[in-house]
């Protein structure tokens, strides 16, 4: 009886210690959606640098791919491969302690990202200045990595 239920003990553990292997990343290509009439903007490309998840904006979708009344940075710029994401570490998951840039105003904000529960073609994201709570969330989702190239 005891080594049925150390074997079982055992076979638990190795399951619980590979459960994160399974897990989506959320590396990959993302569809950012109006918030207003769903139409895809642009394409972001999020993927590993260091022990940190950054994103860049592969291309626009509209405009011409130029960014048209945007801040002075990013205004009449064609974005591709713009960095517009950086900081994300792993915490459980979520990623926290990120910043996005918003490429119409310029501004940054603190950020943290996670797949969608039962979802992982859906990242959530949330941008806020202070608070959380006062933030603004957006839902992209996920695309062939043909469209970030």
């Amino acid at each position: 009886m005891s080594r049925l239920l150390i074997r079982t003990l055992g076979a638990a553990a190795l399951f619980v210690l590979a459960a994160p292997a399974f897990a989506q990343s959320v590396n990959g290509c993302w569809a950012t959606v109006d918030d207003e009439d769903g139409t895809v903007k642009s394409y972001v490309k999020i993927y590993d640098e260091g022990s940190t998840k950054v994103g860049d904006i592969v291309r626009l979708t509209v405009n011409g791919g130029r960014c048209v009344d945007c801040a002075d940075r990013f205004d009449g710029r064609v974005l591709r491969n713009e960095r517009i994401m950086s900081g994300f570490r792993a915490d459980g998951d979520r990623y926290e302690g990120g910043s996005i840039v918003d490429p119409k105003s310029g501004r940054s904000y603190n950020a943290v990202m996670n797949l969608m529960e039962g979802n992982s073609d859906r990242l959530y994201l949330r941008g806020y200045l202070g608070i959380r709570a006062l933030g603004r969330s957006q839902t992209w989702r996920r695309v062939p990595t043909s469209n970030c190239q």
